[in-house]
Parts: C-alpha cells; sequence; structure tokens
C-alpha cells in the first residue's frame, strides 16, 4: 500500500545529531524533599516524572554559572539510552499510566503535607488545585523582582493560557501545538465556508456531516480517532466553561445531546475510529498534536495536497480564534519552599534563550527568538543531510522551506493561546465514563449526570 507524505511525517522522525551520553536516575518519593544545605551550597530539589537529557545538560550548566546552588533533579521512571540519538514517534510515546499515577500520588502527598520538592513539574499534574489550596507559588511576583526577564521575549499567549485568575503558577519550558487541518479543496468545491473566529465542535461536526452528506469525494469527517479521544479533545478545548473553581457543568443538555451526536456519527460511519488510508485525504478534517517544529514546517506542504488550511480550535463559542497547545515540561514552585529564589534562578534558567535554544528542546521553545533559532536550524540540518525523515520506506527526501513559508509558520505560533490540557483526574472520570455510553452500559444523560456527581465530589475534597 502506498505510503502517503501525512503517514511518513507522522509515523517517525529520526534526528542524527550526537548528544552527550546520560542516564536517568529514580528515587523514592520519600527523597524528594529539599534537603538541608551542604558544603555551603543551597540544595533546590526538582521533582519531574522523567529526567532527560535536555535537563541533565540544564543542570550541568546552571551549576558551573552558580557554584552555590546544586539542583538535585528527582525522577520517579528511568528514561532509557538512545545511543547519542533522538528518535520522535508521534503517538507511540505513551507514558505507563502506573507510573504517572504514582507519581501524581507521590506528589500530592508531599504538598499536601507541607513537603515537598522546591520545583515541581506539573504538566501530570492537577495544578489548579495545588493553586487554589495555597500549595504553589505565585509566580508573577517572582517574576516582577527578576529585571532579567523580559515577557516580551516569549509567547505570552502560551503563558497566559496557563493563568488561573489571572495568575501564573505554572510556566511551560516547552510546549505542542493541537493543529486542526481542514480539507480545502473539498469544502470550496462544495462551496462551504469555514468562519473559524468563534465556531464550536458542533459547528465542525455539523460541516463535516454537511460535508460527506451532499455527496461527492468526501467520506468521512475524520478518520483514525477514538471515541474517548475526541470526547477528550473537546472537554480539554473548552475546560473553562464546563469546570469552573470547584464547580462542574456537564449535566447539561448541551453536553448530553454532544455525546448523542458523536455516538451517532461513528455509528453511521461518519467518524472512523481507525485510519484508512485507502481514503486518504477523502476526510473533511484532521487533528494532530505536533510535538516538534520540524514537523510544522512540513505539515503545511502536505496536508491535502498543499492545500490544506489551518483553523482555530473548535470552542465553547466566546473564546474562539487561538490554537490550542499542551505542555510536556511545565513547573511550579512550592509555596513551603525555603528556596523560592534559588528555585525561580533554576527555572527563569530554563526558560533563557541558551536553553531554550539548545538542540536537546524537542518541543517548541517558548522563547521566541530560540523558537526561529530551532527553525532555522531545522532548515540548515534538512539540506545538510543532518536531519533525515524516516518513514515506512526508509529516508525520504526534504520538502524545501523558503523564509515566506517560515514566517507563515511563526505566525501560526503566534495563535497558540488555550491551554488544552485540564486536570488529569476530571479526564479520567469524563473518559471512564463517556466510554460506558459510548458501549451502550449507560444513556447518555446517565453517563453525563455520573461525570457531573464524580468530577463535583473531586473538586471539593
Amino acid at each position: 500500500m502506498k505510503k502517503s507524505w501525512t503517514n511518513v511525517v507522522l509515523s517517525s522522525i529520526l534526528l542524527t545529531m550526537p548528544l552527550s551520553a546520560c542516564s536517568s536516575n529514580t528515587k523514592p518519593a520519600e527523597s524528594n524533599a529539599s534537603p538541608p544545605a551542604k558544603d555551603g551550597k543551597t540544595i533546590v530539589s526538582v521533582s519531574v516524572l522523567k529526567k532527560d537529557r535536555f535537563l541533565q545538560e540544564a543542570e550541568r550548566q546552571f551549576e558551573e554559572a552558580n557554584p552555590g546552588i546544586d539542583i538535585d533533579i528527582r525522577a520517579y521512571m528511568a528514561v532509557p539510552e538512545s545511543e547519542g540519538k533522538v528518535v520522535i514517534n508521534p503517538g507511540a510515546q505513551k507514558t505507563n499510566e502506573a507510573d504517572l499515577e504514582k507519581y501524581r500520588t507521590s506528589v500530592n502527598a508531599e504538598l499536601m503535607s507541607g513537603k515537598g520538592a522546591d520545583l515541581i513539574a506539573l504538566e501530570n499534574l492537577p495544578y489548579a488545585k495545588y493553586a487554589d489550596k495555597k500549595l504553589l507559588a505565585n509566580l508573577d511576583e517572582l517574576i516582577k523582582q527578576d529585571s532579567s526577564f523580559q515577557a516580551s521575549d516569549y509567547y505570552t499567549g502560551v503563558i497566559d493560557a496557563l493563568k488561573i485568575e489571572g495568575k501564573s503558577y505554572a510556566l511551560p519550558i516547552h510546549f505542542k501545538m493541537n493543529m486542526t487541518w481542514g480539507n480545502s479543496p473539498l469544502l470550496d468545491a462544495k462551496g462551504i465556508k469555514i468562519d473559524d473566529a468563534k465556531w464550536t465542535w458542533n459547528d465542525m461536526l455539523d460541516i463535516g456531516r454537511q460535508a460527506v452528506q451532499s455527496g461527492g469525494s468526501a467520506t468521512s469527517v475524520w478518520t483514525g480517532k477514538p471515541k474517548a479521544e475526541l470526547i477528550e479533545d473537546i472537554v480539554k478545548s473548552q475546560y473553562g466553561k464546563l469546570v469552573a473553581g470547584k464547580k462542574a457543568m456537564f449535566d447539561t443538555p448541551e453536553f448530553t445531546n454532544l455525546l448523542e451526536q458523536i455516538s451517532d456519527m461513528y455509528d453511521k460511519g461518519l467518524i472512523l475510529e481507525q485510519a484508512d488510508m485507502s481514503e486518504e485525504d477523502k476526510d473533511v478534517f484532521k487533528s494532530m498534536s505536533l510535538q516538534m517544529p520540524l514537523q510544522l514546517l512540513f505539515m503545511p506542504q502536505i496536508m491535502y495536497g498543499g492545500k490544506g488550511n489551518v483553523y482555530s480550535t473548535p470552542s465553547d463559542g466566546g473564546n474562539g480564534g487561538g490554537i490550542s497547545l499542551s505542555s510536556d515540561l511545565m513547573f511550579g514552585i512550592n509555596e513551603k519552599s525555603k528556596n523560592k529564589a534559588e528555585a525561580w534562578k533554576f527555572l527563569s534558567f530554563l526558560l533563557s534563550k541558551n536553553v531554550q535554544s539548545a538542540p536537546g528542546m524537542v518541543g517548541f521553545a517558548i522563547h521566541k527568538a530560540s523558537l526561529e533559532a530551532q527553525l532555522r536550524q531545522s532548515i540548515d540540518h534538512l539540506a545538510s543531510g543532518k536531519i533525515k525523515m524516516q518513514g515506512p520506506g526508509g529516508s525520504t527526501p526534504s520538502p524545501n522551506v523558503d523564509d515566506k513559508q517560515l514566517e507563515a509558520v511563526l505566525r501560526l505560533v503566534e495563535k497558540a493561546d488555550k491551554y488544552a490540557a485540564g486536570d488529569p483526574n476530571v479526564m479520567k472520570i469524563v473518559k471512564e465514563e463517556a466510554e460506558s455510553f459510548f458501549k451502550k452500559a449507560k444513556t447518555a444523560k446517565d453517563a453525563a449526570k455520573m461525570i457531573q456527581n464524580r468530577i463535583t465530589t473531586y473538586l471539593n475534597e
């Protein structure tokens, strides 16, 4: 079966750039509290799920520049060696749920008992709940005191997306972009116009249904989109509408109707859980999370024959126009930490231009100049062969990217301003109860009610 460019790019990207050897250590949660100062040094403990090469190199450089501070990174799971190469295989790097649960349980117990690390990786934790309980420091106060940190150097839309009631409790080191692509040739042929400034998921589903049912080449709204994954995307993209503080809003006719509409579209084959390569480019929309800037260089040339259109992420209709994002690494500072100044110094170092521009930075750098440098470096490495695209059939030729295309990519990144994550415990409940509905074990109304009750109980614990 012939593989499309889309499949090639998303299947695997191999970066053949040399990296220094490293190993990941894991330590029990009991040792994650900040140890006392030793040999005249202030020890800053950092709690992470995984310790990778990027963090290790940043730790080494920081300690060289700040001999009075010792960074003690504590990981809950090891990352295997990769023999000097970084392999990114989108969708294949799933973290074991048991490891995640261990991390969440351990960090939660530490924070609730007034202990815990000075600096905490929050991407897999219910950081909004911790902020509500005054367990995380307000980073805005530390930023104000640091004249070297210039907010204008960063993608402020990304920083603002993570704020809670206007305050920053978490800062991402890098992020991913959750893209929505439309089949422009197909939509244009049917005379369908899309105003994505305030469009909702219902609008998107209705447009997709219209495009398929009006005949022609369209065969599905989506392919390769599992039911629970679609529900997760929808809830995350409008999380603030469904969960506000300690209040949940799932037992509404709107959410119940959405569950029924999605189930009906899957039952009728309008959305396929498995990708159908024989129907490539005959779907109306594609949604994907881009983990690397390199991917964003190629996708505009690849999607729907190079004529696909990037749309804003569907929202609740009142906060539209932007693209959703998520992060694999974002940090907050323990409110009980006695080393807040030193913890901030390391966090701001991770956000500095030199670190954000490092080869080990795999995701989208939050520092603007660093991201542009990342992209330009990728273009140069592609031209020289240092970076190769590797798909099911082996290495493939790399499309050229000119300055005009690079500028278009940078404009797209500026639109990233919606944090699509939500409390992981809330999302677990949503997926479990939605699955019970999709398996016909409950009605949509009963599933929505159970989601409402379970989340309300959790939020008020």
